[in-house]
């Protein structure tokens, strides 16, 4: 077969009829499955390899953050709209049903494991994102052959101004506020924000069949990490709980795409200078499901 160029390796996400092509900047895919040595005493040598888990798959990429789209009523692009979906999931133990990932002609049902985004002052925001295969019954985990793959025609009007850009997009809810009695209250700029989230599953296996019969959302850790110019001498023991909303647009103000956290806690301050800088603070607040 020809060899595939990057070009014709497009991305695509579909969740509940919906597909989506992103704007992704790399993919990496790996199928595998589990070996393990047995022995037996009396004999030196192993018996062989056998067989100790159900083959498994992972995608992973990195795409520039886009809200080009309104997904289920929510503006930004699948992943944001997916991720928002699971975490409400999670706190209650549903059923997980995954999503169509495609790559290369390679795709799969996969499971959204991790998600984050950076945005930075005048710089373009990126995202990236993480997926397992599982598979399910009989169906397994990743199919298709490597083929090229041409990818939509892409609406270079909307995308102009529907990419995530830091001179746009407002995050001074995220400043640190100081106020003291004998003292001027403080108040941070914020240069930078990264966000992560992780989400962990449990496939439910039986006897008689490789691949998970059913799969369930078990939790979800979110944590956002915010660089400004305000030192919080005063964490306390335990912070007060908060429920915060990241709001980040494109070029021009375009509608902005939310990350909701709730009841985030603030767990840790720090700060660091290097030559020709500022003095720059670090603080990280978190939230589970």
């Amino acid at each position: 077969m020809a060899t595939v160029f990057y070009d014709k390796a497009a991305v695509e996400v579909t969740h509940n009829n919906v597909t989506e092509q992103l704007l992704a900047t790399d993919c990496s895919l790996n199928f595998s499955n589990s070996q393990q040595p047995l022995y037996m005493i009396g004999a030196k040598r192993a018996l062989g390899q056998f067989p100790s888990a159900a083959r498994v798959g992972d995608l992973s990429f990195n795409f520039l953050t886009t809200i080009t789209g309104t997904h289920f009523g929510q503006n930004g692009n699948i992943i944001n709209t997916v991720a928002s979906g699971i975490k409400n999931c999670a706190s209650n133990g549903s059923e997980a049903s995954g999503v169509t990932v495609k790559f290369a002609g390679v795709s799969g049902l996969g499971f959204l494991t991790s998600y984050g985004l950076g945005v930075a002052s005048n710089s373009v925001s990126s995202s990236s994102a993480g997926f397992t295969f599982y598979g399910s019954g009989t169906q397994i985990p990743i199919s298709g052959r490597l083929t090229g793959v041409a990818g939509e025609p892409l609406n270079t009007g909307a995308l102009t101004t529907g990419i995530v850009q830091g001179r746009y997009t407002n995050l001074n809810n995220f400043s640190t506020i100081i106020s003291a009695p004998e003292a001027a209250t403080e108040i941070g700029t914020v240069f930078s924000a990264e966000y992560s989230l992780s989400l962990g599953y449990n496939p439910v296996y039986k006897i008689g069949q490789e691949f998970p019969t059913t799969c369930f959302y078990t939790n979800a850790q979110e944590s956002i990490n915010i660089t400004e110019d305000v030192f919080n001498s005063g964490l306390a023991f335990r912070e007060t709980s908060q429920n915060l909303v990241m709001t980040v647009s494109g070029l021009g103000g375009s509608s902005g795409m939310e990350i909701g956290m709730s009841g985030a806690q603030q767990v840790s301050t720090s700060m660091q200078a290097g030559l020709d800088d500022i003095v720059r603070t670090q603080k990280t607040l978190t939230a589970v499901y």
